[in-house]
């Protein structure tokens, strides 16, 4: 392999890190501006299961 195929697939390798790290790291939190349909619930007692 030549020195720049190494270079670019260890950039590339770094690059795809970087999207996955930001990804995972960025909140997946989704409020809703109603909060009757949670029946009177706090967000801490609503489960992921129910969005």
């Amino acid at each position: 392999m030549s020195t720049w195929m190494v270079v670019a697939s260890v950039w590339a390798m770094f690059a795809v890190c970087v999207v996955l790290f930001v990804r995972g790291a960025s909140p997946h939190v989704h409020r809703s501006d109603d909060a009757s349909d949670q029946g009177g619930r706090t967000n801490r007692d609503v489960s992921r299961a129910e969005v």
